[in-house]
């Protein structure tokens, strides 16, 4: 599959602006800005944009508990989205869901799910709705390696093969479930397991943007004809903790660093210039993610929290 060259740049952008969001949630949750929890996507940044750009505007989205980078991959406001996060009244839902649980209407974002595993039987009601509306639509449910040991796991699996519906579950195999290393907790890989309802399925270099952005796009476009349920695994690794004030003391030193060679920007940043893409247009997609980070983070710093009213009174 050949890709364009803005295209190309497209994907540059998008990975680099995820990466300084999430930084700049840090800053914002080390500094009081942020209340609460919150679970980024450091390192991942690749599987949220190349399965981001395959999907098309109809299609719904069901992201996970750390599903910044996915939302904005999409498509979300990211100044909203950080307003959101920040408990501001100008955020996605007004202030009052934050970063585990926030929609976007516009974008065909369901919800996000706090609670491991909840996106699989709402994925199914998502695929059933299309059916029965005859719909041009794949629901995305996105999903980590941990969740993939759950009985809604299984239970989404089957009635989405029983029921024939269009969905495409897509594992974000980081490895760590909270701070267990997946090979503790099982012995095989996700798509072995989806495999055994019938569901045809792939796996991709979750650092390679191109591959999985490619994989995921045949995927989906064999999810839409077919009206059948598919599953793509996408290995990759979260560089930060759990949340973004785990100090990660589960982890060895030289696994982080050995991952942190791989960083999915840097690799994909040099291909570019060995394709030929000049260094001057690579510098200018940083800068103008730097002014684009600044101007959201201003957003969300100004703007004003919810008012308490008679209406919110508990």
């Amino acid at each position: 599959m050949k890709i364009e060259e803005s295209k190309k740049l497209q994907f540059l952008e998008k990975m680099i602006f995820i990466r300084q969001f999430e930084y700049k949630i840090i800053d914002f949750a080390r500094t009081g800005k942020i209340y609460g929890s919150v679970h980024l996507c450091v390192g991942e940044e690749a599987c949220a944009v190349g399965t981001g750009f395959a999907f098309k505007k109809e299609d719904y989205i069901l992201p996970t508990h750390r599903g910044h980078g996915q939302a904005i991959a999409r498509g979300t406001d990211p100044k909203k989205l950080l307003a959101e996060i920040s408990a501001k009244e100008t955020g996605l839902c007004k202030g009052r869901v934050g970063s585990m649980h926030f929609f976007d209407k516009e974008n065909n974002i369901v919800g996000c799910q706090g609670i491991l595993g909840a996106q699989f039987p709402i994925a199914v009601g998502v695929g059933l709705a299309i059916n029965l509306r005859k719909e041009d639509s794949i629901a995305a449910c996105y999903f980590g390696d941990g969740t993939s040991n759950q009985g809604l796991f299984y239970e989404g699996m089957n009635f989405a093969s029983i029921w024939d519906l269009p969905i495409l579950f897509i594992c974000l195999n980081n490895l760590y479930g909270m701070g267990t290393h997946y090979k503790k907790t099982c012995k095989i890989d996700i798509y072995e397991k989806a495999k055994l309802f019938g569901i045809k399925t792939d796996t991709a270099d979750g650092n390679d943007v191109e591959e999985v952005y490619e994989k995921t796009l045949k995927l989906s476009e064999y999810i839409r004809k077919n009206k059948k349920p598919g599953l793509i695994e996408l290995y990759t690794y979260r560089w930060l903790g759990h949340s973004a004030l785990d100090s990660r003391p589960y982890r060895p030193k030289e696994e982080v660093e050995e991952w942190i060679k791989k960083d999915p920007i840097k690799r994909y940043e040099e291909k570019l210039l060995k394709e030929g893409i000049p260094v001057e247009e690579i510098d200018a997609v940083k800068a103008s993610v730097e002014k684009q980070i600044e101007e959201t983070a201003k957003f969300a710093e100004e703007s004003p929290f919810p008012e308490f009213t008679k209406d919110m009174e508990i």
